[in-house]
């Protein structure tokens, strides 16, 4: 053994005499290297044990092929045989011709789910050939050499990231055309009450898992999971104006759903995507995250001009309290009318028995009620102008029949004052029904129950 290694570092001493290092390199490539490897890259071999199992056969047979020159062109400073560098030069440009002429089809982006576990494998087998290059010098070397460059360019990681983005953006966009349908595939680490919310977190968890995720498109993975949440902001500020026909207590699941990720979101982005990003970039999540409660001012302003909106038409009903007791000798009122439970029905069905957030339950029932009090006042001082004009007409009818003004005064103050009665009633029943909804003060009702005070 001795003997073989003094002979060729005799013959690696002549070569370099000669200034033929290239074609001894050449020549180890073509006798030692190149048939070891056709042995093990075939379209067959693959097929048999996969790609894994391809490359780890190959790091298991190169070092006893090249043990013998690798002990004797050691990169120390005192070899005079240090300007060979077999693995390099030699083994590494053959084994990925080799794969590159007998098995082009592992290069292929068209499936995604395979081109990711053959890139994966593929670094892990540059990995374990740069364990045996044995020396810092030589994996510096080998990662400069063209060989290198070209097989790592044979990988299209942008066609890969492009096909993902139209996965995972597109599910989102497909689910966001029908954003209240549900989907029971959908789930998530996070409370939502809609599919819309579940596909973002969904999607946003997708960029991260271990079978997407590619180390050198950490960068395009971590932009695409604020793109999408942005998408879903967005998506948040329209729904107002969309054309599909909304339920309210769909706008309200979304705006509880909002509120959820705003809290819960970067802390699941954090959880799927540190460990692959070293440097963790937590303000910017929170800062993306946070700009989704840019939408909330829009859906509180949808939310109760429609609530405000269903209620504006059950006031009509108070122009119609002076027909109950305008000459039909009816008992004096003491119960509210059932028009005043209607009035306040959406905002308690939608709103304060909803599953938004108890301190926005609270402001939004605040202004509804504000703005449902002051039509109230307008419409209940119709009704009272309507009843002075009424008064005014029967007192000059007074003046002009003296004959029959004690039973007229007598049935119209009594009319009037069922009337003013029952407004009464009904504007102190309001005030029980905000009182449960947690409104405790309200200019614009005080200003109402004034109107409506015995005078």
């Amino acid at each position: 053994s001795s003997g073989i290694n003094a002979e060729y570092g005799q013959c690696l001493r002549i070569f370099t005499t000669l200034g033929r290092v290239d074609q001894s390199e050449q020549l180890f490539a073509e006798s030692i290297v190149s048939p070891l490897i056709d042995q093990l890259v075939s379209k067959d071999q693959l097929s048999l044990v996969g790609l894994d199992g391809m490359y780890t056969s190959i790091l298991g047979s190169l070092p006893s092929a090249t043990a013998l020159v690798m002990s004797l062109t050691t990169p120390n400073k005192d070899n005079e045989l240090r300007s060979f560098d077999f693995m390099n030069n030699a083994t590494f440009p053959t084994i990925v011709s080799k794969i590159c002429s007998k098995t082009p089809f592992i290069f292929a982006a068209g499936d995604p789910n395979q081109f990711q576990k053959s890139y994966k494998a593929t670094m892990k087998f540059i990995s374990g050939f740069e364990e045996l290059c044995g020396y810092k010098e030589r994996v510096i070397a080998l990662r400069q050499h063209p060989s290198y460059k070209n097989f790592i360019s044979k990988w299209s990681l942008p066609i890969y990231f492009q096909i993902r983005l139209q996965e995972i953006g597109g599910s989102l966009e497909h689910q966001l055309l029908s954003p209240f349908t549900y989907n029971s595939d959908v789930t998530s680490d996070v409370t939502c009450q809609l599919p819309a919310s579940e596909m973002l977190v969904t999607c946003v968890t997708r960029c991260w898992d271990e079978d997407v995720i590619l180390e050198p498109l950490t960068h395009r993975f971590f932009k695409l999971t604020l793109q999408l949440i942005r998408r879903y902001t967005v998506w948040l500020t329209e729904i107002p104006s969309s054309s599909e026909e909304l339920e309210l207590g769909d706008v309200c699941r979304a705006l509880r759903d909002a509120h959820n990720l705003v809290h819960q979101l970067p802390e699941q982005i954090e959880k799927v995507a540190s460990p692959h990003v070293p440097q963790y970039p937590a303000s910017v999540v929170l800062s993306t995250c946070s700009d989704v409660t840019s939408s909330f001012p829009v859906l509180a302003d949808y939310v109760i001009a429609e609530v405000t909106k269903t209620s504006e038409k059950v006031l009509e009903q108070t122009q119609a309290v002076p027909r109950l007791y305008r000459r039909t000798n009816r008992e004096m009122p003491t119960e509210p009318l059932g028009y005043v439970s209607a009035l306040t029905e959406p905002l308690e069905r939608h709103v304060f028995d909803s599953c938004l957030p108890e301190h926005v339950q609270k402001e939004w029932c605040a202004l509804a009620a504000s703005i449902l009090a002051e039509r109230y006042h307008d419409a209940v001082s119709e009704v009272l102008v309507s009843l002075r004009k009424t008064e005014d007409s029967l007192a000059m009818l007074k003046r002009g029949r003296k004959s029959a003004a004690t039973v007229s005064t007598s049935v119209v103050a009594t009319d009037e004052e069922k009337i003013r009665c029952q407004l009464r009633l009904d504007v102190q029943f309001l005030r029980t029904k905000f009182e449960k909804m947690g409104i405790a003060e309200c200019e614009a009702f005080d200003k109402l129950s004034g109107l409506v005070a015995k005078r």
